[in-house]
């Protein structure tokens, strides 16, 4: 037996077990948000002014991060001509990248040590690779510049900003990975930081609790004819309480 704490023995105990939480929370929430661009698209370009003589009466072209392009008119009906070929087989990169690194999170949360590190690194650093790759050469390349065609609208869909929060949310997840092994006085900066703030918040909360609260009381006007006005003001005790359970006004014989 040993004097130490036995909560330090245990693996679901201290920093490193909350740093593991942390790093598999925020990389479990960006790998869904990523493979939310599986099934719908992350960018639309339409034109909803078309040209004179144009029989689609505009168009709009959805695209998908992993390569897919459907084209729909304004009225809604599929452009098969326009459509380009569906490249299932970087869908099926993509899935699988993010299956790697959801398994990687899973392995760090389970299994600590320098087993779990590797998994979730790799998995981490795939699945940012792929994602962040997709966001680049979306918001690199501005669609209306390829031909100028008045009223062409490029849109990001709402899908397409969460495969942005995406990219974030995986780098801050293997900085938590990386940082404490590369740069450990960095992080234990960091987490002392942290700890110091949650600690005065946990006090903060604590005094506010700790502190009585301000009752408006209505003092007792005396014996009739005494010439003494009631006296309305705050006091830091509370109404004593009635047989029946309600509250009664203090009197002088209270204090």
């Amino acid at each position: 037996m040993t004097g130490g704490p036995v909560h330090d023995a245990h693996p679901e105990a201290g920093p490193g077990w909350r740093t593991r939480v942390a790093v598999a929370s925020l990389g479990g929430v960006g790998v869904l948000l990523a493979a939310s661009t599986v099934v719908w698209p992350t960018k639309v370009v339409a034109v909803r002014v078309p040209e004179v003589g144009d029989f689609t009466k505009g168009y709009e072209q959805l695209i998908w991060s992993w390569g897919r392009e459907v084209v729909y008119t304004s009225d809604g009906v599929l452009l098969d001509a326009f459509s380009g070929p569906d490249p299932v087989a970087r869908a099926v990169l993509l899935v699988v990248v993010l299956l790697i690194a959801a398994a990687g999170l899973v392995a760090r949360l389970v299994r600590g040590g320098r087993p779990g590190e590797v998994a979730s690194g790799v998995g981490l650093a795939l699945a940012l690779a792929t994602v962040a790759a997709s966001v680049v050469q979306r918001l690199s390349v501005d669609d209306r510049t390829i031909g100028l065609q008045p009223g062409l609208v490029v849109v990001t869909t709402t899908v397409g900003w969460l495969e942005v929060a995406s990219v974030v949310l995986l780098v801050a997840a293997l900085a938590g990975l990386v940082v404490p092994v590369l740069l450990p006085r960095v992080a234990d900066s960091a987490a002392g930081a942290v700890a110091g703030v949650v600690a005065r918040l946990r006090q903060r909360h604590a005094l506010v609790e700790a502190t009585p609260p301000l009752v408006a009381t209505l003092m007792d006007p005396g014996p009739v004819g005494s010439g003494r006005a009631p006296e309305v003001g705050f006091s830091d005790t509370p109404f004593p309480t009635r047989a029946d359970g309600g509250a009664r006004p203090p009197t002088d014989a209270d204090g």
